[in-house]
Order: structure tokens, then C-alpha cells, then sequence
């Protein structure tokens, strides 16, 4: 079927969107493992303008560690009958600034893919449905909810275990819609083993994500405020 052979190119989507934006983290410096401004993260996503699923990021803190739970879903469905699915789940722990454990499970329209991360003295080492390696101890996994991702040029792909090589390079500052409201931020272009655009706000929220999946175009589009515009907006409201 069609739709179907299109669609199987979205395995694209794991490497791209392993998870979601924190508020308030800003570009420069070391990331905090702290509580982001915004306990929670949610993309709708579409399909040349289709609704095609979500993209949901928790934060939690839990003994000083940063944890991160996603949940991505996603289904394509012709006549009411589903011709493409995608599930993929990630939990991370980030510690002082570092991921120190990830685990991940995927399943890509029936292709099961998994992930195990743990810090070691020597890496983060790395098994599974790929094989086992030591990845360095300072990885950056493609999960996009840390800002600095775009500083790297090595990637941990959290669908299919393996570090992918990128060039991150930064845009125009754009103005986008984020739940119905006008934002500013500023676009950057992904090449190599990904093609895709981000966007980040001044504050360092992942705004929004846009990319192509056999000629289809493929958007994360913000749910919910930015933590930082509602924080600007309440205090304007208390003067």
C-alpha cells in the first residue's frame, strides 16, 4: 500500500524526536539537573497537515536526578483502518549535567528496537537491539529537550543504539505559533545521518520541529504555553 511504503520512512522519527523541550534551560553553560520550568512537554504532530499523533516529555526530580519520561505515538490509518503505527518510549536520568542511564523501547510498525544506557568510569555503555559499545561519557542523546544539542556534532540515537553523525547549523530567528500565539525563535538546520529543522527560543524551549518523510511533511507543532511567556504574562498581571 502506498500511504504504508510512505510511512515506514518515518523509523526517521526516533533519532528525531527521542523526546522534548525544557523551559528556561538558555544555550550557554552547563546543563542543570534541575526541575525545567515546564513539568511538562507536549507536541501534536502532523502529516501534511494531518493530525498523526503526539509527542509527550515529563520532567521529574528524584534524589537531586533529572528524570525524563517520553511517550511518543503515533498512527497512520486509511478507511479507519490503522496501516502504520509508532510507539517509542525513553526514560532518562541526567546527573550533574551528564546522562547517566536511558532505556528505551520502540516499536516501529511491528520492527521492535531497544536501548540500555548506564555511566560507567570509562563512557556510557550502550547494548542493545544494535549491539553494545561505549559511547563517550558526555553524549548527547537525540532526545532534543537539552538545547546544547545543537553544539554537537556526534549523536546518540535513542531508537537504534548507535552514535550518528550530524553538522547542527544555526537559521533565521523566526516568528512561530505556540498554542496560538506568535513566538520568536530561532531555527537550526540538522544535516547528515538526520535532515531536519529545530527551533529554540531565546530561553531555550524547543519550539517546534519540522521535517520529510518520503515527500510528506512532517510537524511537531507546541502545545501549551512556554513556561517563560507565562511566567512574563503573570507577573504583567500582578502589577
Amino acid at each position: 500500500m502506498i500511504v504504508l511504503d510512505q510511512m515506514r520512512r518515518l523509523h526517521l522519527v526516533g533519532p528525531l524526536i527521542g523526546a522534548a523541550a525544557v523551559a528556561g534551560v538558555v544555550l550557554a553553560g552547563p546543563l542543570r539537573a534541575a526541575l525545567p520550568g515546564a513539568e511538562q512537554i507536549v507536541f501534536e504532530v502532523f502529516r501534511n497537515g494531518a493530525p498523526l499523533g503526539h509527542h509527550k516529555v515529563v520532567f521529574r526530580r528524584e534524589a537531586g536526578d533529572l528524570h525524563v519520561e517520553i511517550d511518543i505515538r503515533l498512527e497512520v490509518k486509511l478507511f479507519f483502518i490503522a496501516v502504520f503505527q509508532y510507539r517509542h518510549r525513553n526514560h532518562e536520568v541526567w546527573r550533574d549535567g551528564r546522562l547517566v542511564a536511558i532505556d528505551t523501547e520502540t516499536d516501529d510498525d511491528g520492527e521492535a528496537f531497544w536501548l540500555r544506557g548506564r555511566a560507567t568510569e570509562d563512557g556510557l555503555a550502550i547494548e542493545g537491539s544494535s549491539g553494545s559499545f561505549l559511547a563517550p561519557a558526555d553524549v548527547m542523546p537525540t532526545s532534543y529537550w537539552n538545547p546544547q544539542t545543537v553544539e554537537w556534532a556526534r549523536l546518540l540515537d535513542t531508537q537504534r543504539g548507535r552514535l550518528i553523525e550530524v553538522a547542527i547549523a544555526p537559521a533565521d530567528i523566526e516568528e512561530i505559533a505556540v498554542a496560538g500565539r506568535p513566538v520568536k525563535a530561532r531555527r537550526y538546520k540538522v544535516t547528515g545521518d538526520l535532515t531536519l529543522d529545530l527551533w529554540y527560543t531565546a530561553q531555550g524551549e524547543w519550539a517546534k520541529t519540522s521535517f520529510q518523510a518520503r515527500g510528506a511533511e512532517v510537524v511537531y507543532a507546541r502545545q501549551g504555553e512556554p513556561a517563560a511567556l507565562a511566567e512574563i504574562e503573570a507577573s504583567a498581571n500582578d502589577r
